[in-house]
């Protein structure tokens, strides 16, 4: 990760009720093209852009306070460049905030970790570097 890139948005991510129907949509409207992945027994779309992915497309998670179920209506969550995720999570939590992911690896990706501040807005953190 680079310098300029720490500390800003490096990734988005669309948390949807209905997948299918979100990627016609962003498809339609902003001409976002959409490449399935498998990854730990399940499908992530990558959302692609002028050929490079810049984020990615996702349901519910059964079990995960990310995404409770029965959970609020589709939003995206913003990923913030870190190469301190670990430490990023214990400061959030120091600070008053709450881990609802991770931090946890995703083989070939990274390290991430998706977090609430005090005030119950949601991001996450992203080190592409460390699935080097």
């Amino acid at each position: 990760m680079t310098d300029t890139q720490r500390g800003t948005f490096i990734w988005h991510e669309l948390m949807s009720r209905d997948p299918e129907a979100s990627e016609r949509f962003y498809r339609d409207v902003v001409g976002l093209d959409v490449q399935a992945v498998e990854v730990d027994g399940g499908t992530y779309r990558m959302l692609i852009a002028d050929g490079r992915p810049i984020g990615g497309l996702t349901g519910p998670r059964p079990g995960s306070d990310v995404w409770p179920s029965g959970g609020p209506e589709g939003h995206w969550v913003g990923y913030f460049g870190s190469t301190e995720v670990d430490a990023a999570a214990q400061r959030t939590m120091a600070l008053g905030g709450h881990v609802l992911l991770g931090p946890l690896d995703i083989p070939g990706t990274g390290r991430v970790a998706v977090l609430r501040d005090p005030d119950g807005a949601t991001f996450g953190l992203f080190d592409p570097a460390a699935a080097a």
